[in-house]
């Protein structure tokens, strides 16, 4: 087998949609002015009015001017091309970007457009102002005897309009081939799952690494599908889209990016599941996705072991440069009876079964006819006094009340207990002030607000507060802290109190400039205050921009390495129905405007257009809609 095909056994090419309307548009209005000159040409040779067919088309318009006519032309090119476009990706599924294939389509276009448009056009708009336009031309002729011109030529005009159709469905083939070729394929190599622009970089990436594997590679491999992760991903692959030297991997127990900030509404009925998670692949235009779970990280080897989902098969990763961003875990502190009992709103699958939960909660409570039981039953207990604990709260206030109040009519709304157990002296500490506003919302609104305790034991029907107070409730969610991956605080590197590593300011282990750390598993030190940062989403957006400048820096043996240094712009939260607190950049907003910029931001800061438009969708339809109750099953 040849050099050339072996690299094409490995090669699958795609295209892309919207460039390939847009060549197709391109070559369309092109052809559109292309198809005129046979006819211009003949006309002038022949000294006959060669401006005719364009002042008709004008006269469509209420116009005399044959620019207008022209514009119009090319307007309608435009528009023909775009559905042209569209049809040739979505229903033909045809490899244009080989000239004979190209041909063939340009040919089958013209014909149809002439069979299913120019023809009808012709005989309903056009042949009627040409008659009138031919005695304009010529006041001695009658509009009857223009008519009897225009049907007596019909053939040899429709032979006419036939080829030029056919001349502009060949300049469409033609253009749009060409510039698929140059700009619209990409090019996958189905073993690694790779992405690239050009074929050049693809076929030395095959000869480096399946052909003859270079030392001079340098593979990234990033740990972590979460904001920091991603955000590591998006900005090396930009980097590197061309370079062949450069493997980049990333590894995610999870297939999808979750945005979690929204996990509160989707546990409420609120939003769907699958419109806040979106595949890790549609991220990995230019890296290797594995789902797996990570084992371990041999740091003295530059090799991660991981395991495979599906079936538990272990295999070796080896890397120059490593970037890990596992997040964080749910925190018990070491209570196992609060582990076992309790709900946490960390996952997906966490939302999922909480959701679940507490809709089976009110499904029995409508039928619950003991007092006592059914109070436990309408008992939530919600622990957690920062971001999580409160937006969960909140939600679960607001989904609980309305769902009784629209669904189950059994159940009394004014029997129905909310609990946030907080153990510092202030909820949402973080915006100083805004905490107090926060709580006589929330106790407005219905939610029992207990601070300054500690929530230390749970059972299957109450839970047991440090000060000896027992609540019976049917519902414990935990949001009280988190805590880093074993993964992680297993390392053999240096460890904050937290159990994250801690890294320099240009984010890299001690004693491992190879290897990076950022979001939940890291311990950063911010200079000016000797404190760590916290391991917020904003944060570890900005220190993904960091690790990667420092990475294509090192990989490009470049001097130059970025401390990272961050001032947060703010921080908002959403406390029930329309209702929120925000303080950005010094600024205290609490309310509707609040709430409003709480859902602005997360809108905008979706990875895709299609999350943002179903999110929109999903929020809209909540205006005039009450929240799903629907339990997904199959999901514990």
């Amino acid at each position: 087998m040849t050099s050339k095909n072996k690299k094409s056994h490995y090669l699958r090419v795609g295209f892309s949609l919207k460039r390939e309307i847009f060549f197709v548009a391109i070559g369309s209005i092109i052809g559109g002015f292309t198809m005129h000159l046979p006819r211009i040409l003949l006309d002038i040779t022949t000294e006959t009015q060669y401006l005719v067919t364009l002042l008709v088309m004008a006269r469509v318009v209420g116009s005399g001017s044959p620019e207008v006519g022209f514009g119009l032309h090319m307007l309608v090119a435009t528009i023909v091309g775009i559905v042209t476009g569209i049809f040739l990706h979505k229903v033909i599924k045809f490899n244009i970007s080989k000239i004979k294939n190209g041909l063939i389509y340009g040919i089958f276009a013209g014909v149809v457009v002439f069979a299913v448009f120019a023809i009808p056009v012709s005989q309903i708009f056009l042949g009627p102002n040409m008659a009138e336009l031919i005695t304009e031309l010529d006041p001695e002729m009658t509009f009857l005897e223009a008519s009897e011109l225009v049907n007596q030529n019909f053939v040899s005009n429709l032979i006419d309009l036939f080829f030029m159709h056919i001349i502009w469905g060949l300049t469409i083939g033609v253009l749009a081939s060409i510039l698929t070729r140059k700009a619209g394929a990409n090019y996958r190599c189905h073993i690694c799952d790779i992405e690239f622009s050009k074929i050049s970089t693809y076929e030395k990436h095959v000869e480096n690494v399946h052909e003859n594997p270079s030392p001079s590679l340098n593979r990234i491999l990033i740990l972590g599908g979460g904001y920091g992760g991603v955000g590591v991903l998006k900005q090396l692959q930009e980097a590197f889209q061309s370079d062949p030297e450069v493997s980049i991997s990333l590894v995610s127990q999870d297939n999808f990016f979750l945005h979690t900030p929204l996990l509160p509404e989707m546990a409420t009925g609120m939003l769907a599941s699958r419109h806040i998670a979106t595949p890790i692949r549609a991220f990995c235009k230019r890296a290797r996705y594995y789902q797996a779970k990570v084992e371990q990280i041999d740091l003295n080897n530059n090799k991660v072991t991981i395991t495979r989902t599906l079936d538990n098969q272990k295999r070796d990763l080896e890397y120059d440069y490593l970037v890990t961003a596992l997040g964080g875990k749910t925190n018990f502190f070491g209570n196992k009876n609060i582990e076992k009992y309790a709900l946490t709103i960390k996952t997906l699958g966490d939302a999922i079964t909480l959701r679940n939960h507490i809709i089976s909660i009110l499904e029995s409570a409508d039928q619950e006819e003991d007092p006592d039981v059914l109070s436990k039953l309408l008992t939530f207990v919600v622990v957690g006094g920062g971001f999580s604990g409160v937006e969960t709260v909140g939600e679960i206030n607001d989904f609980v009340r309305e769902s009784a109040e629209k669904f189950y009519r059994n159940i009394d709304v004014e029997k129905i207990r909310i609990v946030l157990v907080s153990a510092g002296e202030k909820i949402l500490p973080e915006i100083g002030d805004l905490g107090e506003y926060a709580v006589k919302s929330l106790t407005n609104s219905g939610v029992e607000i207990i601070k300054n305790t500690k929530l230390v034991d749970a059972e299957a029907e109450h839970v047991v507060l440090d000060n000896g107070m027992k609540i019976p409730c049917g519902t414990l969610i935990w949001a009280g802290g988190v805590t880093v991956d074993p993964v992680i605080s297993n390392l053999d590197t240096e460890h904050s109190p937290r159990g994250n590593v801690v890294v320099n300011k240009f984010l890299k282990l001690k004693n491992h400039p190879n290897v990076f750390a950022l979001g939940d598993c890291a311990s950063i030190t911010d200079e000016r205050t000797g404190k760590p940062y916290p391991p917020t989403a904003q944060h570890a957006v900005r220190e993904a921009k960091i690790v990667s400048e420092n990475i294509i820096s090192s990989v490009r043996n470049e001097n130059s390495q970025k401390a990272f240094v961050y001032q947060s712009k703010g921080s908002m939260a959403k406390i029930g129905k329309r209702n929120g607190v925000a303080l950005l950049m010094g600024n205290k907003i609490h309310g509707f405007a609040a709430w409003f910029l709480w859902r602005q931001y997360y809108l905008f800061t979706l990875p895709t257009t299609e999350k943002k438009f179903r999110v929109a969708i999903d929020w809209f339809a909540d205006l005039f809609f009450p929240r799903d109750i629907t339990i997904l099953s199959g999901v514990k």
